[in-house]
């Protein structure tokens, strides 16, 4: 499959070279006030995420997803890297508040003996019954091919590969890259596919409460699109059964791509639309809306970024309701220590009923430095501050981090935890975690 910039900071950059991984406590409030505001905002305590008991010389491991089903319980999913290895996937599970070691993936029969593979999305009904997608090389060409893999009380099976639209290429190219589940047992996965003529297109299956994954079918891209439409959908969020949401980034000329969204009404998936950009944006490969949270009765949120200048970036949000997308906004909050040309960008989202949301991506500090940032908006205003690294996380010109998800709980009191990477003193890059109180 191609590789789309714009998501090289949600798929690639976050979890490779990745090692253990810490976790940040962040206090929170009923409020964005509360959650960015007060004396602790810089408090951290470290909690390594370590890889497979069974891995004795790790390179690197990390994580890139995570869901939450309640105060302290997460399940987070990424890879891990053996000496001498390739990437393969992982999840690890909060308990109490404490991550356990990763626990190793089987993928499919003929994935490649040193495969490129990792988790991108995950989604859990409940502690213990969660279901990733992800990717994974294949065969003697190392061709990329999605994969799926269900946890059942608390036992993960065997991954395997989605039956694809009927027109994917021959042999088949594709990627899953985020995942959604109701209340139900219903769940969808989106992400990309070869056709038969050599484009990329974008892909929707789903799996009924009862019986297995559905054949994938695609989904049309925009009418504006190039003749390879290039097409990416990075996010998904279900607010019911048959009633999701996807978004994600296409092209409209090799040097530009613009964010789009799909909307599914009673079961049926429409054609994906043009979101565009806010005014002042330039034409670039790193436009998208990356992530996007629904929530029961109530409208959307997607987070993204676009382009300002061939140097800088700012963070947009767009909603959607009732099968519509509205018009984006940009968010100029930026945290204190920012630079003074700030830049900045969103891959995660994540939504309470009461209208608090949660984000998280990384900006540009005063040492010119990408960082991990995390905002927390309400009634269309948004704080923002950058995450405090853990110890041994370097200051100098290697300097770099990076919160990839989030995923928030609770109602009336709620609680938001997130996944990222950062660099060591060598840099080397690190998983961190950050978890509000």
């Amino acid at each position: 499959m191609p590789v789309l910039s714009v998501l090289a900071y949600k798929v690639r950059v976050p979890v490779s070279g990745i090692v253990g991984a810490l976790m940040f406590i962040i206090p929170a409030a009923p409020g964005p006030t509360g959650a960015l505001g007060g004396a602790g905002l810089g408090h951290h305590e470290a909690t390594a995420v370590l890889p497979p008991a069974s891995t004795r010389a790790v390179a690197s491991a990390g994580l890139s997803s995570v869901a939450c089903t309640a105060r302290g319980t997460c399940t987070a999913g990424g890879n891990y890297q053996a000496a001498g290895r390739q990437m393969e996937p992982m999840v690890s599970t909060q308990s109490r508040g404490q991550w356990s070691r990763g626990t190793p993936l089987a993928l499919p029969a003929g994935a490649a003996s040193q495969p490129y593979a990792q988790v991108n999305g995950i989604a859990c009904r409940s502690a213990g019954n969660c279901v990733v997608v992800g990717d994974y090389e294949y065969g003697r060409a190392r061709n990329m091919q999605g994969f799926i893999a269900t946890e059942s009380h608390g036992r993960w099976a065997r991954a395997f590969t989605p039956r694809l639209p009927a027109n994917a290429s021959s042999p088949v190219s594709a990627e899953l890259e985020a995942v959604a589940c109701t209340h139900d047992g219903s769940c969808a996965a989106v992400g990309s596919y070869r056709d038969s003529s050599g484009n990329a297109q974008t892909m929707v299956l789903a799996k009924p409460p009862a019986g297995p994954w559905r054949q994938a079918t695609e989904i049309a891209s925009p009418p504006n699109a190039a003749a390879n439409p290039d097409a990416f959908m990075t996010g998904i969020s279900c607010s019911a059964p048959g009633t999701c949401v996807a978004v994600g980034n296409y092209s409209v000329s090799p040097t530009q791509f613009e964010a789009m969204g799909a909307v599914e009404l009673r079961g049926a998936w429409h054609q994906a639309t043009e979101i565009a950009a806010p005014r002042g944006a330039i034409a670039s490969t790193f436009t998208a809306i990356t992530s996007i949270s629904c929530v029961a009765a109530g409208p959307c949120l997607g987070a993204g970024q676009y382009a300002v200048s061939a140097t800088q970036s700012r963070a947009m949000v767009v909603t959607e309701s009732k099968g519509r997308f509205g018009r984006t906004l940009p968010i100029s909050a930026v945290p204190p220590g920012a630079s003074a040309r700030p830049s900045s960008y969103l891959l995660g989202v994540s939504c309470q009923p009461s209208g608090i949301c949660f984000a998280v991506g990384g900006g540009r500090n005063r040492a010119g430095h990408s960082v991990a940032m995390y905002l927390v908006g309400s009634g269309g205003r948004w704080r923002a501050a950058f995450l405090t690294p853990p110890d041994g996380a370097t200051a100098s010109q290697r300097q770099s981090s990076t919160l990839s998800a989030v995923s928030c709980t609770g109602k009336a009191r709620w609680h938001c935890s997130a996944v990222g990477s950062y660099h060591n003193q060598r840099g080397v890059s690190h998983a961190e975690a950050a978890s509000t109180r």
